[in-house]
């Protein structure tokens, strides 16, 4: 009878440590929670995420597009994220139920100088198909009625995700403020189809390596600063240094180890998006006999809203000293520009 009673004493006694062990291992239960469905507004996110870290000061982001071309043009607004990481999944169908309003009233831009007309743009909820990923973005597009926007005014608008018929909405990345086109560093913003973030990429070829780029990669916000030419705008240089950006083409000194600026590119186009020129518009002394290669595209392209590349191949006569010697020899570049899906400025 004791023996029983002993061996029904370890079964509990097992049952119970077990039972402990399960619980604290499972770190109350997160091994068992098969995850929520949240949906945020990236670019918030994004805004949300460099104010905790680098501190640009991000406020806002923008829908870039020509006032005056385009007008049944499908323009992006901002992104949907949505996190299902994992066992809880969209099933069917979600869908994100997103207001506007007007920013101008409480415009944190200090840009915007005009109310947003009614009915400007078409605003409708989004809807999301089931997806297996455990990140979904959606870029989502509205369609804008031009002939109500005036190119010499400057609008904005707040969307707010307010509900999703799955998952919740994260309260701090709900609303996004969206300006439109309002940098100001264009001469014509409202009707540039080239005025944009880019991520950029460039190699630099120089024939005695003195100084080389090899696939660099960057950001990059193009300006149009008069009929068809083009320069670009360093804006994290600007974020991080608080002076004037740094717009030049950048290369590696071989010989000292330092990053060295060589001069400033103006790009010159026609009206079809060709480059026939490039110019050096800092008038750099080391920097001459500036000509097209005429292996490279040589070309901006607007393919949509979101779809548009400038592709440029060039020489040009560098004269340093190299080695106590006078050297010029003739140096290959090419420099790449793709939209960048994130459009965020100050």
């Amino acid at each position: 009878m004791k023996f029983l009673q002993y061996s029904l004493l370890v079964a509990v006694t097992a049952t119970t440590l077990t039972s402990c062990l399960k619980n604290r291992s499972e770190q109350g239960g997160l091994l068992e929670d098969k995850g929520s469905i949240v949906t945020s507004i990236s670019e918030k996110q994004y805004i949300n995420s460099d104010a905790q870290n680098i501190g640009a000061g991000y406020t806002n982001a923008v829908a870039n597009f020509n006032f005056t071309k385009r007008p049944n043009e499908s323009v992006k607004f901002f992104t949907l994220s949505v996190s299902q990481p994992r066992e809880k999944k969209i099933t069917g169908s979600m869908t994100v139920h997103i207001t506007a309003s007007d920013l101008l009233p409480t415009d944190p831009t200090g840009l915007l100088d005009t109310p947003l007309p009614a009915g400007a743009i078409n605003v409708t909820d989004v809807v999301i198909p089931a997806q297996d990923a455990p990140l979904i973005t959606v870029p989502v597009f509205y369609t804008v009625n031009k002939t109500l926007l005036n190119p010499a005014n400057y609008y904005g608008v707040k969307f707010r995700a307010v509900s999703a018929s799955q998952g919740a909405v994260s309260v701090l990345d709900s609303s996004i403020d969206v300006t439109l086109n309002a940098s100001y560093m264009s001469f014509n913003t409202n009707q540039s189809d080239y005025e944009a973030n880019y991520n950029y990429s460039n190699d630099v070829i120089d024939p005695v390596n003195q100084y080389v780029i090899h696939q660099r990669t960057a950001k990059r916000y193009l300006v149009e600063v008069s009929p068809n030419n083009l320069k670009y705008e360093d804006s994290y240089f600007f974020a991080l240094t608080g002076g004037a950006s740094s717009p030049n083409l950048v290369v590696n000194n071989t010989t000292t180890g330092a990053t060295t600026s060589l001069f400033r590119p103006r790009f010159v186009l026609n009206a079809a998006g060709q480059v026939t020129s490039v110019v050096n518009d800092n008038a750099s002394a080391i920097v001459t006999n500036l000509a097209l290669d005429p292996t490279g595209l040589n070309k901006f392209t607007y393919t949509s809203n979101t779809v548009r590349t400038l592709n440029v191949k060039y020489t040009f006569t560098l004269t340093t000293t190299i080695n106590s010697v006078v050297t010029p020899r003739t140096v290959r570049v090419s420099e790449d520009l793709t939209y960048d899906p994130l459009q965020v400025i100050f």
